[in-house]
């Protein structure tokens, strides 16, 4: 691959998850082989349990598939005749959230909705209509629906210090803008508890206009780094736990054994 075709491929539109993938890499606890593969390649990586219920959640909800297109399906025991304790939850939680729906009038436009901008692109979970607005819903089906701690806990007042969360929101609020012209759109996360079938929470999130100016600045800089880039800009950064599980064949960089690491004491 020369150098020009290296740049071309690097110029790519931004999504929230990629931002995401890209700050982890920046700070050496993402591999540059699996952003490549993930974001440039589009391979498809193994899915956690636990994403595999989300898939499984969402798809009996709404209906919509994942990604790369794959029916979700609920694991079986007792010799197939009965859903396995965690899926059947799942599923009574996709029952709990079509009954909200129906309850407060949400009429789902399209699911899967895909936006792309000059430079920003994203699909948004549902695109709907409720008292009489349109508005983004982000489906969330979490163990941390009340977790404080956690980077990915769903107690709200913590909320606003988790970028790696709330940045999903301004993403989607400046798509909408561009895209479908409407200007500050309602965006709501629907988080439905994975060890509680009837409790779940509507987050309305509010956004100040200086985030949307920081996300913009933000953009901006990773997509005019990237064009500036080959891919060869991203290096592996391998250790066992990641290599363990990634999928990418034939990787030079892959280990099998843990890596000596320093500590300064």
């Amino acid at each position: 691959m020369n150098s020009r075709n290296e740049l071309m491929k690097a110029e790519r539109k931004i999504s929230q998850s990629f931002l995401k993938e890209f700050t982890k890499y920046l700070q050496n606890e993402s591999c540059g082989y699996q952003v490549v593969a993930k974001y440039y390649d589009n391979m498809q990586f193994p899915a956690s349990e636990a994403q595999l219920l989300g898939q499984y959640f969402e798809y009996t909800a709404t209906g919509q598939l994942p990604k790369f297109g794959n029916l979700p399906e609920a694991k079986m025991v007792s010799n197939g005749t009965k859903m396995s304790i965690p899926y059947a939850r799942a599923f009574d939680s996709a029952q709990f959230c079509k009954g909200i729906f129906k309850e407060y009038g949400i009429k789902t436009i399209e699911t899967g909705l895909k936006l792309e901008g000059e430079r920003t692109t994203g699909e948004v979970d549902i695109y709907a209509e409720w008292e009489g607005q349109k508005v983004f819903i982000d489906l969330k089906y979490s163990a941390a629906i009340d977790d404080k701690w956690s980077e990915f806990g769903w107690e709200t007042e913590s909320l606003p210090q988790k970028d790696n969360l709330m940045i999903q929101g301004v993403h989607y609020k400046m798509l909408a803008k561009e895209c479908l012209d409407i200007a500050d759109i309602p965006f709501y996360y629907f988080i439905f508890s994975a060890k509680n079938t009837n409790y779940a929470k509507i987050i309305h999130q509010e956004v100040d206009e200086g985030r949307f100016v920081e996300h913009e600045i933000v953009v901006d800089n990773v997509y005019n780094k990237l064009k500036q880039v080959p891919i060869t800009y991203f290096k592996p950064k391998p250790s066992l736990k990641m290599c363990s599980a990634c999928p990418i064949e034939g990787c030079s960089a892959r280990t099998k054994l843990p890596l000596i690491e320093k500590v300064y004491y």
